[in-house]
């Protein structure tokens, strides 16, 4: 009986074994379980976290875009207006223009009229919107619009096709002069002053024309030649209209022949320089030898200073020209100075727009130096009708150029309407009078008395004023009365080689 006690006592004991072990893996699993669950749930946690991050990422993207297709619609919707409509002007803008034109050139040929495409320029309007601001120059653009606008009948059209470009469409014409007389007509109506606030503004145009059918037998061929014809108005100067002419491309071809060759380095072994003295008639002395450059061009000849200083500034090698000529003119200037030959100072032309560049200035200053020519020889002068650029730079160039002690004379004074606008605003040495101011001067009187005038203004600026064009002995004779001392032209010595300067001095 004990043994069978014993027996059972055993199997219950492995019974609560079993029970525990049991107890123990369901516990296990449970546990098990509630991890794979916290794992799953984390997961499922961190898909839908994934997935809100996604959604709100897509939703600011929508946003984005939807704000940059607004933007766009605004924008298309702005050009679409000024296309029809110039903003400043509030003249038909370029389509409207555009399909006007289509339909007067259809009706010319129905009818067989004359149609005329008149290109004007406003000249330099550049300086007048960089010196005066934006407001101002909008506002100078307005009123030149309204002048032009009434130049011409209501079956014409005027538009703007640029910042200072404005394009007229007359139809309708039965003979071209007709297109003359309106040209005319416009640069007379631009001849007063165009009041902008507190300031006078005087401006010139240039005109070019174009004849349909003469000229060109469709409307894109008619604006380019109409453009051309402009291009030649500009090289006669301001104020002036310029039918086209077949023989233009020929200058076309000259300007490229030009501007390839300026990009060759050989390009400077074929320049030149002359020397033409600015002469000072009371103490019978040369006062300054300004430096030429001709290019002897192995196609097209002798090339004078101006059409290669307007082709080097299209391509970049103004610099490079100037620099070239100063290192020369100063190693000669040192070489006459030696031999006994002293003129005050050595003259060297510059643009207003080679001044912007600090580093151009800290060249002028590093050549000098490098070849000991003192500062005070050397006289910069600088064309008024090329100012591109504002004031402010201006300002810290002449500050500079002071600081060097480097001379400067405003060259052509006079010739542009800023003229007083210079002298208020940058203090030169010299004023060197445009050679127009005294082509009349033995017949005019306003001429003398204004030359006189000026004579004065610079003398009580400390900028003495510098004659240029002096042709006769007569001319000589009255500016000396008018106070006039320094003066330059063929009468008093003409543009010679270094070669030739030498001889004269040596017949001395």
């Amino acid at each position: 009986m004990e043994n069978g006690f014993q027996g059972l006592r055993k199997q219950s004991v492995h019974r609560e074994t079993a029970v525990l072990i049991l107890l123990f893996l369901i516990l296990v699993i449970a546990f098990a379980a509630l991890v794979y669950a916290c794992f799953k749930i984390k997961s499922l946690a961190r898909q839908a976290e994934s997935r809100a991050v996604a959604a709100e990422t897509e939703l600011a993207g929508l946003r984005q875009t939807g704000s940059a297709l607004t933007q766009q619609l605004t924008e298309l919707q702005t050009r679409l207006h000024h296309a029809i409509e110039d903003p400043v002007t509030h003249l038909p803008g370029r389509e409207l223009f555009a399909d006007r034109m289509r339909q007067n050139l259809n009706e010319c040929d129905r009818y067989q009229f004359n149609l005329a495409v008149l290109y004007i320029d406003i000249n330099d309007f550049n300086v007048i919107n960089n010196a005066l601001g934006d407001e101002t120059g909008d506002a100078v653009l307005l009123e030149v619009s309204r002048r032009l606008r009434s130049c011409i009948r209501q079956v014409d059209t005027l538009s703007r096709l640029d910042k200072d470009i404005f394009v007229a469409l007359l139809t309708q014409l039965s003979k071209p002069e007709t297109a003359a007389m309106i040209a005319r007509r416009m640069l007379q109506t631009l001849d007063q002053p165009i009041r902008a606030g507190e300031h006078s503004i005087y401006v010139t145009a240039s005109v070019g024309i174009a004849i349909y059918p003469a000229d060109a037998q469709d409307a894109s061929s008619l604006l380019r030649n109409a453009n051309q014809a402009l291009t030649m108005a500009k090289k006669k100067g301001h104020q002036v209209y310029q039918f086209y002419q077949e023989q233009q491309p020929v200058n076309s071809q000259r300007d490229f022949v030009l501007s390839t060759h300026l990009m060759n380095e050989s390009m400077l072994q074929e320049l030149e320089i002359y020397y033409q003295p600015i002469m000072n008639v009371h103490s019978h002395s040369v006062f300054c030898m300004e430096t030429l450059v001709r290019w002897h061009h192995p196609l097209l000849g002798l090339i004078e200073s101006q059409e290669i200083f307007i082709h080097a500034e299209k391509q970049g090698k103004l610099n490079v020209i100037s620099e070239w000529v100063l290192q020369k003119a100063c190693k000669q200037f040192l070489h006459w100075r030696s031999l006994g030959f002293e003129p005050a100072l050595l003259g060297l032309s510059l643009s207003f727009t080679q001044l912007k560049h600090p580093h151009f200035i800290y060249r002028v200053s590093q050549i000098i130096r490098e070849l000991d020519f003192k500062p005070e020889w050397l006289l910069l002068q600088i064309k008024e009708s090329a100012g591109q650029i504002g004031a402010d730079a201006l300002d810290k160039a002449f500050n500079m150029l002071d600081y060097l002690r480097i001379k400067v004379a405003i060259d052509d004074f006079g010739a542009e309407p800023l003229s007083l606008y210079c002298l208020k605003h940058f203090p030169a040495n010299y004023l060197k009078l445009h050679p127009s101011m005294i082509e009349d001067i033995q017949q005019n009187s306003r001429a003398r008395k204004l030359v006189k005038a000026l004579a004065v203004l610079g003398d009580s600026l400390s900028s003495p004023l510098i004659i240029q064009g002096v042709s006769d002995e007569q001319q000589l004779s009255i500016l000396s009365g008018l106070g006039c001392y320094l003066m330059q032209g063929r009468h008093l010595g003409e543009p010679c080689s270094e070669a030739d300067v030498m001889e004269a001095q040596s017949l001395r």
